[in-house]
């Protein structure tokens, strides 16, 4: 008997040391249960073969939109052309929701639409005129207006009238504009960025209920400086879309050639897509997933491709090594695309590494004034380190807190990057992505200084979620 009293005595002991061990360390249990939602992944420009195989390998590669904005093969006709009341389009769509996945048409704004359905194809009511996708209007989730335009062709796209048209045919669908880089801006004729964002916000985005705005900086190239550029027209486009409150979107480089780099490799495709994410990016585009081609004046012939290779060979139908690298991290960052939609971009920072300052990161480091810029207004975070240069992103929720967004913006050559991160009044947090995530976040207790130890491999990121 006095071996049981024992026997239970020892139980129970064991059994409040155990309950007291794990008070205050987070589980898995303790993670908030974020609504499910995804990116929305497209890649420019669409299968050139439409086809029910086609359209299956382009969505095998993690895109759950196809976006019709590819010129086709000669002649340009509507058989052979993507705008809106266009016979390729019908047919695409046709193809889309058989292999189950969502479109992106165009409303074209190019010569080709002008010479196929007469001078009036601008002049009348476009949308209206050409409403003709009824059955398909549940898979169209925005529609491609206008690619870089100048600040004339702008003020036609701000027009009451097509915009009222727009709505009253497609009430739920994006109003999609690309704007061109600020290396290029005065080329569109504004007079700097900062006119082009203003007057795209008051005399567009404005006039929707859920705007949209969309930027291409392709960081791969022979320009000079080409990511620190990235970097900036991340920026202005992330704090133009706070102030709107619209849907982001960046346009990502997969093309070789010409005035890219002549490979990318999966590490280059990594950097892009996280820092996208860490400018609040709500949906990503591929520029290009098939190899373009270029036309004579006359567009009697194909003249030649403008690119080494994209996702496909110039065979328009065989994947190459990019197009899995492509997919590879598409799967990869689905599988917390939940979470971080979750929060709101607030404010992105860089820091340059302590080992290799390379100034990559400066046009966000350093305002105006060449005063170092802070993370504003966080409840968690307290300051950051790194070996090698880093984006820092602040997110917030209503619902679910604080959260942050590493990258590793050191260059492809670099060793991998070490940071510290110090937190307060939390005592662990929840690490979601990074390179080959599997889908379960990890939690990481913080040290007895609140820090945080981690080690970035180049392009990789992370988005981290204090836990209280």
């Amino acid at each position: 008997m006095k071996n049981l009293k024992k026997i239970i005595c020892s139980c129970l002991v064991c059994i409040v040391c155990c309950t007291l061990c794990s008070c205050g360390k987070p589980s898995k249990k303790d993670l908030p249960q974020y609504p499910s939602q995804e990116f929305e992944i497209c890649g420019l420009w669409a299968p050139h073969e439409m086809s029910e195989q086609a359209f299956k390998l382009y969505k095998d590669a993690g895109f759950n939109v196809v976006s019709f904005t590819n010129h086709d093969e000669m002649p340009r006709s509507s058989e052979n052309q993507y705008y809106i009341g266009s016979k390729r389009t019908l047919e695409a769509l046709k193809l889309c929701k058989k292999v189950g996945i969502d479109a992106y048409i165009a409303y074209g704004a190019s010569w080709f639409n002008r010479h196929n359905e007469g001078d009036e194809y601008f002049d009348k009511k476009p949308f209206s005129t050409y409403d003709q996708y009824g059955e398909y209007k549940d898979i169209i989730k925005g529609v491609h207006i206008n690619d870089e335009p100048n600040k004339e062709t702008m003020a036609s796209l701000a027009k009451d009238e097509l915009i009222e048209d727009f709505k009253k045919v497609f009430p739920n669908t994006k109003y999609m504009i690309n704007l061109i880089p600020a290396t290029a801006v005065t080329s569109r004729d504004f007079v700097d960025y900062d006119e082009m964002l203003k007057i795209y916000g008051e005399t567009i985005m404005s006039k929707f209920e859920n705007p949209y705005i969309c930027v291409d900086v392709y960081p791969f190239s022979n320009s000079k400086n080409p990511e620190m550029m990235m970097l900036y027209n991340y920026n202005e486009i992330a704090k133009c879309a706070q102030k709107y409150n619209a849907e982001t979107s960046f346009i990502l480089q997969s093309s070789t050639g010409n005035e890219f780099l002549e490979s990318l490799s999966e590490g280059d495709m990594r950097l892009q897509v996280y820092t996208a994410l860490a400018f609040g990016a709500d949906n990503l585009q591929y520029y290009c997933y098939s190899v373009p081609t270029s036309y004579s004046e006359d567009g009697s012939e194909i003249e030649s491709y403008l690119y080494s290779h994209c996702m496909l060979e110039r065979d328009q139908k065989t994947p190459n090594q990019l197009y899995y690298d492509v997919k590879t991290v598409n799967q990869e960052i689905q599988k917390f695309a939940s979470a971080i939609l979750a929060y709101d971009w607030k404010q992105a920072i860089g820091i340059s590494g302590t080992e290799d300052q390379t100034f990559r990161v400066c046009s966000i480091e350093y305002d105006t004034n060449f005063e170092r810029r802070a993370l504003e207004n966080t409840k968690h975070y307290v300051s950051a380190t790194a070996t090698l240069d880093l984006v820092l992103s602040h997110f917030t929720s209503n619902e679910y807190g604080e959260g942050y967004m590493f990258v590793n913006f050191a260059r492809a050559e670099s060793n991998n990057n070490k940071l510290t991160a110090t937190f307060k009044d939390c005592g662990a947090v929840a690490i979601y992505g990074g390179k080959d995530y599997s889908g379960t976040p990890r939690i990481v207790p913080l040290d007895e200084n609140g820090q945080l130890n981690l080690e970035l491999n180049y392009g990789e990121g992370v988005f981290v979620t204090p836990l209280v």
